[in-house]
């Protein structure tokens, strides 16, 4: 019997899963492309966003509780599925070497420089794959018992790092004109096509999403971003925050629990290792079921391969600083352009016929 969920268990899921790429991956990038801009660029990206959310909403009403997969086949067939599912999957491909390869670097530089990278890599991508072998259910419920845990985590790091924070380091903006802004803008819009996923989940849930579901999730998502920018921003200054290689960790650093108790930043290991797992895991098991198909026999086979091909940078031992420079140079153009477009093929769709209603 396969399982239903409710729209609260997949926004725990999303926020969790999404939400360590919008806390850790982006950041970095984006301050690197905005500067003390950065927040302007989360603001004015958010407002693109909800455009763009409107348009993601028509489609996902339009396949009701229909499979991604029976909704595309049924309008425009197996081919244009192959093309579509493939695009998808090469885009989930990379986003999954990003995750592993940002989560185990984070590892061995503050936590276990002196063990050797495959270790880490490894451990971390087998407990991945094992929560994907699970299947959706598992990743879920850990979802649900992890977010709330990591939610009062993040706002305590807040909290207990608000007397090192100086908020007139976010003016004055517009120095540099509004070229950074454009750039930070790229970077926010294209780190947040991640919530397409929603396209791969919808006929998993109990009832079809509203829009305000949508409207709540993109907003906590671009919170998440917003949150630790401006905290990087006001705690170290736009100039130190562009250097650090992860700036929402390095709030950690500054958290002093009374006079005596310091270094808490395992805490944020915690976060860390919480929302990675749980995106590994469903990168992994989307990617099963659009190669796979679905089919039981081969996708334990599938899910091995995958977890493969995306531990390759990060056993190739490829350097940090090139594959930091891909994503800058690259990642996040290409993802908002692949985003844009597919958004638009699938709403061209929604107005075509269904072919078996045709037949009948």
């Amino acid at each position: 019997m396969e399982v239903s969920f409710s729209r609260l268990q997949i926004i725990f899921l999303l926020l969790l899963s999404l939400g360590i790429s919008n806390h850790v991956l982006i950041i970095p990038h984006l301050l690197k492309a905005a500067g003390r801009d950065a927040w302007i660029s989360i603001l004015l990206a958010y407002v693109g966003l909800i455009v763009w959310s409107l348009i993601l909403y028509w489609i996902l009403k339009s396949m009701s509780t229909l499979s991604f997969q029976s909704w595309i086949e049924g309008r425009i067939g197996k081919i244009g599925f192959n093309v579509i599912g493939g695009g998808f999957a090469l885009y989930l491909i990379v986003a999954g070497m990003m995750i592993v390869f940002d989560t185990t670097k984070n590892v061995n530089i503050y936590f276990l420089p002196r063990t050797a990278s495959a270790i880490v890599i490894l451990s971390f991508i087998f407990l991945a794959y094992c929560a994907a072998r699970g299947g959706l259910k598992t990743i879920v419920y850990m979802s649900t018992v992890l977010l709330p845990v990591v939610w009062i985590l993040g706002i305590g790091v807040a909290i207990m790092t608000k007397n090192s924070k100086d908020y007139g380091m976010l003016q004055p903006i517009l120095t540099e004109g509004i070229g950074p802004d454009l750039r930070g803008i790229v970077v926010v819009f294209g780190g947040s096509i991640d919530l397409m996923v929603l396209l791969l989940l919808q006929h998993k849930l109990k009832k079809p999403l509203n829009y305000s579901t949508v409207f709540v999730l993109l907003t906590l998502l671009v919170g998440l971003i917003m949150g630790p920018t401006i905290g990087s921003l006001a705690s170290f200054g736009p100039i130190q925050a562009e250097n650090f290689r992860f700036p929402a960790f390095e709030q950690w650093r500054l958290v002093m629990i009374g006079r005596h108790i310091s270094h808490v930043d395992f805490f944020a290991a915690f976060q860390l290792m919480a929302g990675s797992i749980v995106r590994t895991a469903l990168i992994i098991y989307f990617l099963a079921q659009l190669i796979g198909r679905g089919s039981e026999k081969y996708s334990k086979t599938i899910m091995i391969c995958i977890t493969v091909v995306i531990s390759i940078p990060s056993l190739l031992m490829i350097s940090d600083i090139s594959m930091q420079a891909f994503i800058q140079r690259y990642f996040y153009t290409y993802s908002l352009w692949f985003g844009v477009a597919i958004t638009a093929i699938l709403f061209m769709i929604t107005y075509m016929p269904h072919r078996r209603e045709e037949a009948q």
